[in-house]
């Protein structure tokens, strides 16, 4: 896989977490600092969650809309398409895991679509641009597939966009691919990079009160999109930013992120994945720097552990979702509850794209409730997705579907912070937080 893609494929979310769970602490490499004052867009306090109880959506069947109960196997299956980036090695299959499991759950536990079951037409990308073209092709050309889900598309998504070209709806939770957030009538309803990065700077500004900021990223094109994105987010804020990069095979990172100004800044965010996210965590413990960091969560993955002595580094993680393993967290229990009883594994459910694989599903279910399986088209599926308001499971409680005309296809441009506490503990430090007014 071409060194550039991995940045664009981990996007807002990181490939897993479950290995994370229950391994032993590192020393540390870089402090973050709770707050109790509320952020910007919040509305709360730093650890709360402002979402009316109506919007954090624990009652699968009253939030789809459905009958308890199984579908009828008897009638016809509604079926919708679906793609994944899997089967190499950078795919996630816990995505298509999430998805599957999520059908089971409408088929077995919310009486299906109407008492249609509920089934899925699945296409993989494994590793190069144009098998996307072949799932265009699949699913365009399968006549009982009226609108499609996407897992993690961040290699193919142009070639499968030049098929789909607004065709067929396309439902994807955060969109990694770099022309997802164009591609006509797609919907993001966890939001894309450069949209999402603008929190960062109101997380600065509103909870850290911080002046200047030192961003250190490597110099691969996905890093260069994302730390672009956060230093807009950064100076829209009023921080004053320096921002540099370093070369992808560096290892000794005491330079760059002493040319960035860590030393004197008032937050550090590192922009890297693997390698890069461990040594700018060792740079930073070297030379002392004990500001707030505050990461992507490129950074939140288990090679990081491991070149760290086991365990991630004690930062503060920006992501657009609930993480799974929030025990804190309403819908993230009733999510872990409802997916193993259709039998998705532990370490499946703390992979963060399997939850965002079942948000999607289970979308899908509320919008074709709405519909009736007798009205399902591809033009019946898009007009209800342009009008969907929200709440995301697992995410935000209200989303706007076309808020930006240079990216219609983004619906949310929020996300929550997480201060990481070792030994696989994430804890709440705020509220929903949009980019700077």
């Amino acid at each position: 896989m071409p060194s550039n893609s991995r940045p664009l494929r981990l996007g807002l979310v990181s490939a897993a977490l479950a290995p994370l769970l229950g391994v032993a602490a590192c020393s540390g490499s870089g402090t973050s600092t709770s707050s109790s004052s509320g952020a910007s867009g919040g509305g709360s306090s730093a650890t709360a969650d402002s979402r009316a109880a109506s919007d954090v959506v624990t009652d699968y069947l009253g939030y789809v809309g459905g009958k308890a109960g199984k579908a009828d196997a008897g009638l016809a299956p509604v079926t919708l398409g679906w793609v994944n980036v899997e089967g190499g090695p950078g795919g996630n299959p816990e995505a298509t895991l999430g998805a599957r499991a999520a059908v089971k759950y409408v088929n077995d536990k919310l009486g299906g679509i109407g008492g249609h079951p509920l089934k899925l037409n699945v296409c993989t990308v494994v590793s190069a641009e144009e098998e996307g073209q072949k799932c265009g092709q699949q699913l365009l050309g399968a006549k009982e597939v009226s609108a499609i889900g996407v897992g993690n598309l961040y290699l193919g998504d142009a070639s499968f966009n030049s098929v789909i070209a607004g065709k067929k709806p396309v439902l994807v939770g955060v969109a990694t691919g770099p022309t997802m957030p164009t591609a006509k009538n797609t919907f993001s309803t966890f939001g894309d990079l450069p949209h999402i990065f603008g929190t960062w700077g109101s997380y600065a500004r509103d909870v850290l009160k911080a002046k200047t900021a030192a961003v250190i990223h490597t110099n691969t094109p996905g890093d260069k999109i994302a730390s672009g994105a956060a230093v807009k987010g950064l100076k829209a804020a009023g921080l004053k930013v320096k921002s540099v990069g370093f070369d992808a095979q560096s290892t000794d990172l005491i330079g760059p992120v002493t040319a960035a100004g860590a030393n004197t800044a008032d937050v550090v965010v590192p922009i890297s994945v693997g390698g890069g996210c461990v040594g700018i965590a060792k740079a930073l413990k070297q030379l002392n720097v004990t500001k707030p960091v505050v990461s992507t969560p490129l950074c939140m993955s288990p090679d990081v552990a491991q070149g760290l002595g086991g365990d991630l580094p004690s930062w503060t993680y920006g992501v657009a979702q609930t993480l799974p393993m929030d025990s804190s967290a309403a819908d993230s229990k009733a999510f872990l509850k409802a997916s193993a009883q259709v039998g998705l594994g532990k370490d499946d459910q703390s992979k963060v794209f399997a939850p965002l694989g079942w948000s999607t599903i289970l979308t899908y279910a509320k919008v074709l409730d709405a519909i009736g399986p007798d009205k399902i088209t591809p033009a019946s599926v898009t007009e209800r997705l342009k009008k969907f308001p929200g709440p995301v499971i697992m995410g935000a409680a209200e989303v706007e579907c076309g808020k930006y005309p240079d990216a219609p296809a983004v619906c949310n441009d929020q996300a929550r912070f997480y201060q990481y506490e070792g030994k696989g503990r994430f804890k709440p430090l705020t509220d929903w937080i949009r980019p700077p007014q």
